[in-house]
Formats: C-alpha cells, sequence, structure tokens
C-alpha cells in the first residue's frame, strides 16, 4: 500500500524551506502572477507599508525577507532620510535579487542570513521589526516572537503579515483533484496554520499590547489556466511530490499537464474566468 504523505505549503521543516526558498525564484513567480493578475488594484506590500506611517529615520529589521517584497520599498522611504534596514533569512540565495537591487539603486539595507528564533541582534534595537508571511514557518513560534518582542524598542512598531486558513478553496480544490487522477496519495491537513488570519490576534496579544488587525483581497482572476499553473509550480503543494523520488517518474511529470487541464476545465465552468480566492491579513502590533 502507497504511504501517505504531507504536502503542506506552511511547512515548519526548516530543511524544506530552504530547499524551496534556495533561491527568489519560486517567491518571485508568486508574486508576479499576484501582481499582473490581482483582484486588488494596489499591491498588497504598498498597501501594507503605508499604513507603518513611517518617517524614514527608523531602523527597520525584515525577518524572512526573502527577494526584497516589503524590503525594497521600505528602504525607499529610509534612503536619504537617515533610516536603515537589516534583512534576514534562512539563504542568502533567497535574498540575492534584492541584494543586487539595494546594491544598484544605493538602498541603506544590509542582508544577512539568521534565524529569527535567535537573533543576532542587541535588545531594543529597532524601531520597526516585520515578519511578512514567515511566522507559520517557525518550529517555535513563542520563541520567536520573544525574540522579536526583544529586539523591538518599546516604542516601535511590529508588522507580521499572513494567510487565511481558509484562503485559496478553489486553487487547493485543484491540486487535491490532480493528487487523485495520479493516484499519488496525500494527507488533507486539516489543522489550522500555525499563524493565521484567525488567530494571529490572540498569539500575539501575548507578546504585545496593542494588536491592530488589518485585511487584505490578494486573490487573482485569470482567464488562462497557465497563469494559476506558474503559481502553483511555485509552491511545496508542487515541489513536494514532483521531487519525491519514491513516486514513479510518470507521476511526477503528470503533475503539471494534470493540473493545467483541470484548471483549464474549471474556468469553462466557471463561464471563462476563474477567481482564486486569497484573504491575507496585516497585524502591526505595538508594545506600548
Amino acid at each position: 500500500m502507497s504511504q501517505v504523505r504531507n504536502y503542506y505549503e506552511n511547512s515548519q521543516n526548516k530543511e524544506s524551506i530552504k530547499s524551496i526558498y534556495n533561491t527568489g525564484n519560486n517567491l518571485s513567480a508568486k508574486y508576479e502572477v499576484m501582481g499582473k493578475y490581482g483582484i486588488s488594484t494596489e499591491m498588497f506590500e504598498t498597501w501594507t507599508i503605508d499604513k507603518l506611517n513611517l518617517l524614514g529615520s527608523e531602523r527597520v529589521l525584515d525577518i524572512g525577507t526573502g527577494n526584497g517584497r516589503f524590503s525594497i520599498p521600505t528602504s525607499k522611504i529610509l534612503k536619504n532620510n537617515g533610516g536603515f534596514m537589516v534583512c534576514c533569512d534562512l539563504t542568502e540565495g533567497v535574498m540575492n535579487s534584492a541584494r543586487i537591487q539595494a546594491e544598484q539603486e544605493g538602498l541603506p539595507i544590509l542582508h544577512m542570513i539568521a534565524d529569527a528564533e535567535k537573533l543576532p541582534f542587541l535588545s531594543d534595537e529597532f524601531d520597526v521589526v516585520m515578519a511578512n508571511h514567515m511566522l507559520y514557518h517557525l518550529p517555535d513560534l513563542k520563541k520567536g516572537l520573544k525574540e522579536i518582542s526583544r529586539v523591538l524598542r518599546n516604542t516601535g512598531q511590529f508588522l507580521a503579515t499572513t494567510n487565511s486558513s481558509r484562503g485559496m478553496p478553489e486553487f487547493f480544490a485543484l491540486h487535491q483533484e490532480t493528487m487523485h487522477q495520479l493516484h499519488i496519495p496525500f494527507e488533507i491537513k486539516d489543522d489550522p496554520i500555525p499563524f493565521s488570519l484567525e488567530n494571529g490576534e490572540a498569539i500575539l496579544l501575548e507578546h504585545f499590547n496593542r494588536v491592530k488587525l488589518l485585511t487584505y483581497e490578494a486573490g487573482f482572476k485569470v482567464t488562462d489556466p497557465e497563469p494559476v499553473l506558474k503559481y502553483y509550480m511555485a509552491t511545496q503543494l508542487y515541489q513536494g511530490p514532483f521531487h519525491d523520488i519514491s513516486l514513479s517518474r510518470e507521476q511526477r511529470e503528470a503533475i503539471s499537464h494534470t493540473f493545467l487541464t483541470l484548471t483549464r476545465q474549471k474556468i469553462v465552468s466557471c463561464g471563462g474566468e476563474l477567481i482564486i480566492s486569497k484573504p491575507v491579513a496585516a497585524f502591526i502590533c505595538e508594545m506600548n
């Protein structure tokens, strides 16, 4: 009997995270689809950063910075205003494109490898700390939040963004049907995301005195299945089984084609336009 496998998008396994985000390519592919086909007209990072009301003189820490989705626009506010930014992630590769852009544009950013659960900074060192779409990856979330509150000044702000536990149902249905058609056994994770739109406020209130929740629709709509496939191939849902050598070569190579076919059929059944809904949250927290 085939073994049931766990292909989760919100993995807390650091080696799995390092593997899928060894370079910034997968993150870039996701953001490109969301930017080009997004339901909302304003980009999520721009909308979110505006809520911080930055003066430009702040010292900012971006944890799990990835390819600079939040750090690049933030550092442009800091440039020439006395501010400075430290960006960290688990691997160098995922930060390469952001590092190159920062150097080319003379942005006040230092990139470094660091673990959110063991931040190599002094206490009360930053005016703003960001952890965008990454807290659900932490094996020990409480330890990570304790570290964040330690390095954040008492008068500072902490920004945390995350997904909804009920987000992208149309997308996950296509993935599940793909696995069924290819006879790839998998387990549907019923547990809520460790840090989500639904439970984030209660978790953060254990570490911060004030927590403000803002919601945003980060979904996208398409008339062509290719963008949905591009997004899918950048996720652990696809990367997990595709690189699973215990599966047959035929099964692994058929994943993308099967998903594409199912998506095309779904677009037709929806009248020519498929909406992938994705509510996300931005939490802005303060100590005082």
